[in-house]
């Protein structure tokens, strides 16, 4: 496992991906070259088909760039190998998919407690302290048993971002966090994540079109045709 000695948590060396439709080769994303702090919310904007997704996937480890080198804290992603990648994905990563990605048939707290149980150092007793607290934090602790198909829209969004921040990750992938919920509840999952990265050093990008997002960012990179529009602090 190849090691960098950046100060930056994440850099992004000369990334791009491209993908295979029929003879022709089209270019999701790059080349691009982006280094992120630790404990920093990055929003990440720009049209659909900009290539947000695809940086999310990618940073992930869901994906693996077709050029380039993706180095998170201080560790090269393109020399884990299966399993290093499936271990970083549930350890080290809390994803908030767009899709929510819940098991129907579980219950809303076994939904949020999943990732603990697939890794290798969680407490149960601890897990489960902490799945409360975080379902009582998004506001759904009237569904905590709940199965996962009875759950509204908003409800399950909710669920989704429990279910990322239970292992204490220190990268939190977000797409599109917002889009299910009221007013209210965004402010208040939006708060969440700020103390997540404030209190347990969590650095989150969060890819989205909703401008009240903004304020709880400290930089703001537009993404346009898969490259860099724009990059700038708030």
């Amino acid at each position: 496992m190849t090691t960098s000695n950046h100060n930056s948590f994440i850099e992004l060396k000369n990334i791009s991906k491209s993908y295979q439709a029929g003879l022709s080769e089209v270019s999701a994303l790059g080349p691009i070259d982006l280094s992120i702090a630790k404990g920093a919310i990055i929003a990440l904007m720009g049209p659909s088909g900009s290539g947000k997704s695809t940086m999310l996937n990618l940073l992930g480890v869901l994906d693996r760039p077709t050029t380039g080198d993706i180095v998170i804290d201080g560790c090269s992603t393109n020399s884990f190998d299966a399993d290093e990648q499936a271990v970083f994905r549930n350890e080290s990563v809390g994803f908030i998919f767009q899709n929510f990605n819940l098991i129907p048939v579980l219950s809303t707290i076994e939904n949020v407690l999943l990732p603990s149980q697939l890794s290798r150092s969680s407490d149960a007793t601890t897990a489960n302290s902490r799945a409360a607290h975080l379902i009582k934090a998004v506001g759904i602790e009237e569904q905590t048993n709940q199965s996962a198909n009875r759950l509204s829209g908003g409800q399950m969004q909710r669920a989704a971002i429990a279910r990322a921040l239970i292992n204490q990750p220190k990268l939190i992938l977000a797409d599109e966090p917002t889009a299910n919920l009221d007013e209210n509840t965004a402010k208040k999952v939006l708060e969440l994540l700020s103390t997540v990265c404030r209190d347990e050093g969590a650095t989150i990008v969060i890819a989205t079109h909703d401008p009240s997002v903004l304020p709880y960012c400290q930089r703001i990179v537009s993404l346009r045709d898969g490259k860099i529009a724009d990059d700038r602090s708030t």
